[in-house]
This record gives structure tokens, sequence and C-alpha cells, in this order.
């Protein structure tokens, strides 16, 4: 059974799904309501669990309450094993508000005020041989940092969640093996990415673009994948699908463009649903 470390943020995500959204002062109905356990690490990891492999989550809780109890029972029943990092008993997991719209296969989202933890525990234990793939998404910047020269002498493929770019964005790439980043990561477009891997010796990429479908490249060979047709209800955490689905694919057949085509169809398949999870029990 392939085995991944998941080292990212987690959140409390209050989620509506709305036909549009509202003018200014507007109010209207949601089609679908849910609070639930979020962040790009964290629903990656369940997605990976939910297709057959061990998935590890380490990502900082804070101090005991209701939202990390909810976490923490949502995760156990997800069977994703949870490694709290953080060593500061004032933090708290940020809440986050999140709307999407089915009409647009849009989303607008608030992030929590709280600020990354800073003070994190040494935990090298859970970069070594029980796993075999690692993904980082650029949050744990602290924890990140602390550990880069066991990140750096894990001996399997370390993957990056890109998004947005950050201020930090640079050193999570210099760590990973394959980056897989959104057209928003960079700006200047597929050709400028491709030198910025370049430059860094990374021959393995690919960059996602929603409705455009995926722009890959492979130790000199490149292409694209078109995206799924699919009749779109909810794109939350596609992303996030599509990388925990990857990192699934990736493992069991050692083919990247096989296993971007595999992610494609999973994350295609829950914007067909709505939330993060409904794709997974239908």
């Amino acid at each position: 059974m392939s085995r991944a470390l998941f080292i990212g943020r987690s959140v409390l995500d209050v989620t509506a799904l709305v036909e549009d959204f509202p003018g200014p002062d507007g109010k209207v109905r949601a089609l679908a309501n849910d609070v639930i356990p979020g962040g790009s690490a964290l629903n990656a990891a369940v997605t990976f669990a939910h297709l057959g492999g061990t998935a590890s989550l380490a990502t900082s809780l804070g101090a005991p309450g209701p939202m990390k109890e909810l976490l923490l029972q949502d995760l156990g029943a997800r069977k994703v094993a949870v490694h709290d990092i953080c060593d500061d008993p004032g933090y708290k997991l940020p809440l986050s508000t999140v709307v999407s719209t089915r009409s647009l296969g849009a989303r607008m989202i608030v992030n929590g005020a709280e600020e990354e933890c800073e003070t994190v525990l040494s935990r090298r234990d859970l970069i070594g041989e029980d796993v075999d793939l690692i993904q980082i998404d650029q949050y744990e910047r602290h924890f990140v940092a602390a550990h880069e020269d066991a990140l750096r002498a894990f001996t399997g493929p370390i993957v990056l969640d890109g998004g947005s770019w950050k201020d930090w964005s640079a050193d999570f790439l210099r760590l990973a093996d394959i980056p897989i980043v959104s057209e928003v990561f960079c700006p200047d477009g597929p050709r400028a990415f491709a030198n910025m891997c370049a430059e860094l010796g990374i021959s393995r990429w690919a960059m996602t673009r929603g409705r455009a479908g995926v722009i890959w490249h492979d130790q000199g060979s490149e292409g694209e994948i078109p995206a799924p047709d699919v009749e779109t209800v909810d794109t939350l955490g596609a992303g996030d699908v599509f990388h925990g689905a990857f990192c699934h694919a990736y493992l069991a057949s050692g083919s990247f463009v096989e296993a971007l085509n595999s992610a494609n169809e999973i994350a295609g398949t829950s914007c067909a649903h709505a939330g993060t999870r409904s794709w997974m029990d239908a």
C-alpha cells in the first residue's frame, strides 16, 4: 500500500453553495451548507486515503477545543493519521468562510485571521523511510524551514501544490521534485514557469488551468490534457483533490502523465458534486 505524508495548514471551512453570488447587502438561499475541515494538504490527504493509500497529515492543531475535536473525528473516520506539529498552546485552528456558485463554477473565500504557528515541534521521524512520497503546499513554512535538511535528504519524490505565488514560494519550489501549480502561481504564463523550473533543474512539472485543462512537461516531452467534460456543480477543493489523486496514481504506476490523467478525471468528478467530500460518498 502506498504511503504519503502531506504537510500543510488545516482550517475549518464554513461552506455554502449558491446559484449566484448575492449583490451588496443582498441575501440568497444556499443550495447546500457544511462545516467541514479543509486546507490543501488536508483535502489531498483525505483523497489519497479514499483511493486506498496510507495518508499522514502534519499540521498545526493547537489548543484543545470543539474545532480541533471535529477535525480529529473527521480525519479519523477518513483514515488519515494526524500529527500535530505546533508547539504553541495558544494557537487556534483558522476558521474559513467559502461561498461557491453553481452558475459560474466560481468561489469566494475569506481566510481565517490567524497567522501560522511559528513555534513548531521537531518531527524528523515523520520524514523518513515510513513514507514513499511527501507533498508540501506552501503552508506550515516554519515547520518546513526547520526540517529543510531532512526534506532534502528524503529519497522519495516531493510534490509541490502551488496555488498563488507567495513571498516564500521560491523556497518551496527549490524543495520540490514535481511541482504541480495553478496558472495563478506564475501569472507570466507556462513558458515563464518552464524557465523557472529549468533554472532549478526541475524536469517534471504541470500547471492546472481549470476549464483550459493541464499543461505538463516531462524530461523534454510536453503536452496538454483537456479538462473533463462534466456538468460543474462546485469547484471547491478540486485542486486539492487533483493533488491527492495524482500522488496516489503516481505511486501506483510511476508514470507522470498517466497519473496526471487519472488525477484530472477524479478532480472533474469532484466538481460534479457539492463540497469537497460528497463525490467520495456518491
